[in-house]
């Protein structure tokens, strides 16, 4: 299977940019639909993909994908504001959340590289304490919708400890692109809890293609690593990492 090509990746970033070109001109007939056309792009490409080859991780990245797009939807009303932004934010936690389970999975499938120890997961301990700075800082600005959004950051922060962890189980390629994907959506989700009712154009503009550019990467390193492991040769390879790990642990 392979990424995404490169006139995919234009249509993609195109549809995002006329978006954040229509918001700085105030002009939201134009946003709302270049908006609200850029994930469903993303998953097209991903429904397109998984009719050719139906990857056990491809299910997980689509429905992360709509109830992403789902939140943006509900995140656009003028009316009952509170209430359909509470709702939106929750379509996000159900999103990240299905992002987790996406690492989870994808760490499944791969092959542990070495014998981890408790001390090597010092990185996910440092990241949990200063993403937690980080939440209950941006925390501060979101008055009403404070509730649901202490809920998302917990989500948000597990997912991407879930993606940090990645680092045991895939190639370094796969794994650097997921991670710079994840750590793009605490940014732009950070962005957002400053500024929740997008009273800062230039602001929403950010957070609109960060948010943009973390969908892309996360997908296209998963696409990345199931590319590596269907390659010509690569089970023959990995079935010779699984027999050394055993040998090396039942000590031959």
């Amino acid at each position: 299977m392979s990424t995404w090509n490169s006139r995919f990746t234009a249509i993609y970033f195109l549809s995002a940019l006329l978006a954040i070109t229509f918001l700085l001109n105030n002009l939201k007939v134009g946003f709302y639909i270049f908006n609200l056309c850029t994930l469903p792009i993303l998953m097209i490409g991903l429904i397109l993909k998984f009719k050719k080859n139906n990857h056990s991780l491809m299910p997980l990245m689509i429905v992360a994908i709509f109830f992403s797009f789902l939140g943006d939807i509900l995140m656009l009303p003028d009316i009952e504001i509170n209430l359909f932004k509470t709702i939106g934010i929750c379509t996000f936690i159900v999103a990240q959340t299905f992002y987790g389970l996406l690492y989870i999975k994808s760490s499944k499938l791969g092959i542990r590289k070495a014998n981890t120890r408790l001390t090597q997961f010092w990185p996910e301990c440092l990241t949990i304490i200063i993403l937690g700075i980080n939440a209950w800082v941006i925390l501060s600005y979101t008055n009403d919708l404070f509730i649901p959004s202490l809920f998302y950051s917990v989500i948000g922060i597990g997912a991407f400890v879930l993606a940090l962890s990645r680092r045991f189980f895939v190639r370094c390629n796969s794994f650097y692109i997921v991670f710079i994907g994840a750590l793009l959506f605490i940014f732009s989700a950070s962005i957002t809890g400053l500024d929740f009712y997008s009273k800062n154009p230039l602001r929403h503009g950010a957070s609109i293609l960060i948010y943009t550019f973390a969908h892309y990467l996360v997908s296209y390193g998963i696409l990345l690593q199931i590319q590596i492991q269907e390659a010509p040769g690569d089970h023959v390879q990995s079935h010779v990492q699984k027999k050394s790990l055993i040998k090396n642990r039942n000590g031959f």
